[in-house]
Formats: structure tokens, sequence, C-alpha cells
């Protein structure tokens, strides 16, 4: 019987998400009109998500370090390399990583709950940097929970912007995961489950 593991997946289809995940990055970071959608991204369902359905041949560290080499490019290395931005590339890391120990072993609800969880973990971990390196911040309890829930004043609540995170990562997972699904039926390979878990 066929295996997901016997086949090798086509490379074009994750070179073609990265380069797309990389322009995308260039251009919020370049044009002033792309931040109209704060911490709208693919950036952590391509970490995750991506993780668990694009080949072995890409290691799961190319996430974070195709975002590190855009910020750098484009922000200079001691912008890119501050305690928030290392914050998210570490975050970024960790959610491919983990991504990587479960791959063909996942049903895509199981997928779609972990992205969410992922998305969790970076909001609370990325504020939690932020809540040490801006200095309006009281360094307390009761200002790392301003972090977390209203931010600071005369911008938005720091939960929009986990709305808009949740919300692109689980777009942009679905969108992997149906691409995934309809290359593997094309190969004759085994598909992600609905919500059985896959074989290994």
């Amino acid at each position: 019987m066929s295996t997901r593991s016997s086949v090798p997946s086509a490379v074009w289809f994750p070179l073609v998400f990265i380069a797309l995940a990389l322009a995308f990055r260039w251009m919020k970071l370049t044009s002033e009109g792309m931040n109209l959608l704060p911490n709208f991204s693919p950036w952590m369902a391509l970490a995750f998500t991506g993780t668990l359905v694009m080949p072995r041949a890409l290691p799961w560290w190319i996430w974070p370090v195709a975002m590190l080499g855009v910020n750098t490019l484009v922000l200079g290395p001691q912008e890119a390399l501050d305690i928030q931005s290392l914050a998210i590339y570490a975050m970024y890391g960790i959610a491919a990583m983990l991504a990587s120990r479960y791959r063909n072993q996942l049903s895509i609800a199981q997928s779609l709950v972990g992205v969410v969880a992922c998305s969790l973990g970076f909001y609370i971990i990325t504020n939690t940097a932020t809540w040490i390196a801006e200095p309006t911040y009281v360094k307390t309890l009761a200002g790392w929970l301003q972090a977390q829930t209203t931010g600071l004043p005369g911008y938005a609540p720091s939960w929009h912007f986990l709305r808009s995170a949740v919300a692109s990562d689980l777009i942009f997972s679905a969108l992997l995961i149906v691409a995934f699904n309809a290359e593997a039926r094309l190969r004759s390979l085994p598909t992600l489950p609905l919500l059985q878990r896959a074989a290994a």
C-alpha cells in the first residue's frame, strides 16, 4: 500500500508558498497601506501547518530563518534583532519544531486546534517581550496584564491583534490543508482526515 513517505511530495508547491510569504512580509514592511490588517499574516500557518504537510526535505527551521532574512534586509540588523523580533522568530521556530514531530499524525481538526494553540502562545510570549522592552509598561503583574489585554493608551487594544492573528492562522492553514489534500488525491496518496487521527 502506498504511503505518503514512499512518494515525495512535489517541491514546487511549498516553494511557491514560501516565496509568496516572503513577498507578503516584504510588502508589509515597506508599504504603509499593508498595515491596515495588523497581525494578519501567513507565517504561523506556514510554520505549524506548513511543516505538518510539506516534505521533510524542507527543514522546520526554514520559517524563522526566512523571516529573519527579510527583516534584516528591510529593517537592518539592529531592529531585526531586538527582543520583540527575537521572540517572534523563537515562536515560529517552536511551532515548526513541534509540527515536525507530528507529521502524518494529525487530522484536519487537530491541525487547526494546533495552530490556534500556537497563535495563543505566540500572542502571550510576544506581548510579554513587548512588556519587557516597552518602558511605558509598568513592570508589575498589572502592567503585564495590560500588555495582554488593553495595551497602551492611544492604540488599538492588544486583543484586536490576537483576533486578527487567529483568523489569519486559520484561513491560511485551511488553504494549506486544502491544497495538500488536493495534491494528495492527484498523486493517489493518503489525505488528511477530517476528525480521525491519521496513521503514522
